[in-house]
């Protein structure tokens, strides 16, 4: 079992964790958005990470990736079994990929990290600012809302929650966290997810690169 991609994506680190979690054995292959060697297309056609194979199955796409693991590997669940709850953690999941990677993904961790290594351009603060204080409080106000007190989304950990943490972690590695007094559960939320062991080991590794990287 081979998961590609570089661990700093949320999509790698979903996969890895999900991986870990259910005690899977695997390689991860270090490939960077963009690659275009023939080799990574035949298994991701549309040149994103993450891509997976298991034995001569390749397919593309965290959340396909992981929906197939929880099928493939039932044992250790990262989805609810009610009908409900499933089709809310998918809306998490999406949600998380989605409208969140576009703010903390896009408007914070690619302007400050991605562009800078990538020989991109300047960072575009005005477009970071206008993030922070425009347009991530109202989906931060959102996830006040619905997230639970303590614990994670539907008791068990799993992919809702590292979905809805992980755009959070990487707008961390680049110095931008909620604020704790207006989003006491967002904040306390995502803390929970870090203190999980598999997201733990998978944020001591992000970090040691970053450091490399930078």
């Amino acid at each position: 079992m081979k998961i590609h991609g570089v661990i700093l994506s949320p999509f790698v680190r979903k996969v890895l964790a999900i991986a870990k979690l259910k005690q899977l054995a695997f390689e991860n292959e270090m490939v960077f958005p963009g690659t275009d060697s023939p080799e990574f297309l035949a298994i991701s056609p549309l040149g994103k990470i993450p891509a997976f194979e298991d034995g001569d199955l390749h397919i593309s796409d965290s959340s396909v990736i992981c929906e197939y693991l929880d099928d493939r590997y039932p044992d250790i669940p990262a989805r609810p079994s009610d009908p409900a709850d499933k089709a809310r953690a998918r809306w998490f999941e999406e949600y998380g990929d989605s409208k969140l990677m576009e703010l903390c993904g896009g408007g914070i961790f690619f302007e400050r990290f991605v562009k800078k290594v990538m020989g991109m351009g300047e960072v575009d603060e005005a477009k970071v600012t206008q993030t922070i204080d425009e347009l991530l409080p109202p989906q931060q106000d959102y996830l006040e809302r619905v997230l639970p007190d303590e614990g994670f989304l539907f008791k068990d950990f799993g992919v809702a929650d590292i979905s809805i943490a992980g755009p959070f972690i990487n707008a961390e590695h680049v110095g931008y966290t909620p604020d704790s007094a207006r989003w006491p559960k967002l904040t306390a939320f995502i803390e929970r997810v870090k203190a999980q062991p598999v997201i733990a080991e998978l944020v001591d590794a992000e970090k040691q690169l970053l450091a490399s990287m930078t």
